[in-house]
């Protein structure tokens, strides 16, 4: 081949034109304006298949589509903001990143709300007050359309400048006192329920728990059921019988243990969530006691893990990604539909039979 022949071959790679089209290169960072008369469309058009909020023909948005990715056309969510439009980001509040339950959670609303071309700020709040005012603030700056509360320690004086700007909320877990407030959760007393009716049909009879924190939804939920299953199978709830734990493996470890040292120690323990059931296989193994043989021990999520100790742990399995995916759902509605009537989805929950109980 000469440099004749290809002479013509290197402007095509230089324009990034395929052979046959007449276009010209967009010049500089690609605009709306750019996507609407390469596609054929008015930018009304365009906008919409943006922002989604008015219906545009499969075949219209499919163009539209290919021409965005062609030119690599990226939205400015900040000046979108700043003019008053959606800034198409989500944010989510968690309480505790090294739980498993909370990046199964973050997955399942990421899918959700990708789908519709909006973006995810995470955030894990466990540390206490001031990184969440500092988050919520960054919100209220960055115009979120919309936040995931997944964490206890979030008042709701926290999110009221979330609320002010606009940004709609949808809380996982339990209603906030005097708000209506999408809701998404596990229904926690049933499990608590079903997990004691489980061991009660094991032939256990004297039964402990590790709690959550009372002052947590699931934590007093879950507590709750307990004590109220256990009458219904005509047993007596016992406050020695009681620990509580903050959901780590390490105060799993210490409540097991607390409860092991009574002079009647109970036969079988719910743990409220799986990372406290682990600690609870490691006090049971550190004082010698055989699992199930010794004592029972059964959780609640079913995180990955909870099917790679040793003995593998029985549990409820409260699917966290579905929960994210619901969440992001109930989002997403809520943001298209400010007026509409707040509502809670109770997710299902199912039991998870391994080899600890």
């Amino acid at each position: 081949m000469n440099d004749a022949d290809s002479a013509p071959k290197r402007r095509r790679a230089q324009t990034g034109l395929h052979e046959g089209t007449a276009r010209e290169p967009v010049k500089g960072p690609p605009t709306i304006s750019d996507v609407a008369e390469r596609a054929g469309v008015s930018k009304t058009t365009v906008s919409h298949v943006l922002s989604g909020r008015r219906p545009v023909s499969e075949a219209t948005h499919r163009k539209v589509t290919r021409v965005i990715e062609e030119l690599g056309f990226q939205q400015n969510f900040f000046a979108a903001g700043l003019t008053g439009r959606r800034s198409r980001t989500i944010a989510l509040v968690v309480q505790d990143l090294t739980n498993p339950f909370y990046p199964a959670l973050a997955r399942g609303l990421q899918q959700a709300v990708a789908e519709r071309g909006h973006v995810v700020l995470l955030a894990d709040v466990g540390t206490g007050a001031p990184p969440v005012d500092a988050f919520l603030g960054e919100a209220v700056q960055r115009r979120v359309d919309g936040v995931v509360v997944a964490a206890v320690d979030v008042s709701d004086r926290q999110l009221e400048p979330l609320r002010a700007s606009g940004a709609h909320v949808v809380t996982v877990g339990a209603p906030r006192h005097g708000t209506s407030t999408d809701v998404v959760s596990s229904d926690d007393e049933r499990i608590a329920a079903d997990a004691v009716a489980y061991l009660y049909e094991k032939g256990h009879r004297h039964l402990g728990i590790i709690s959550g924190p009372p002052r947590t939804a699931p934590g007093s939920s879950r507590l709750h059921g307990y004590r109220e299953a256990l009458r219904a199978h005509g047993l007596r709830p016992l406050r020695a019988a009681e620990a509580v734990g903050d959901w780590t493996r390490e105060s799993g470890a210490k409540g097991m243990a607390a409860l092991m040292d009574q002079p009647r120690p109970p036969t079988a323990v719910f743990c409220a969530n799986d990372l406290m059931a682990i600690g609870a296989l490691d006090a049971a193994r550190a004082l010698g006691l055989a699992v199930p043989t010794d004592v029972a021990v059964i959780g609640v999520d079913d995180i990955d893990a909870a099917s790679l100790v040793s003995p593998s742990l029985t549990t409820v399995r409260v699917p966290a990604q579905e929960i994210g995916r619901v969440a992001g759902e109930q989002l997403l509605a809520r943001i298209a539909d400010p007026a509409g009537t707040a509502r809670r989805v109770l997710v299902q929950h199912n039991l998870v039979i391994r080899e600890s109980a």
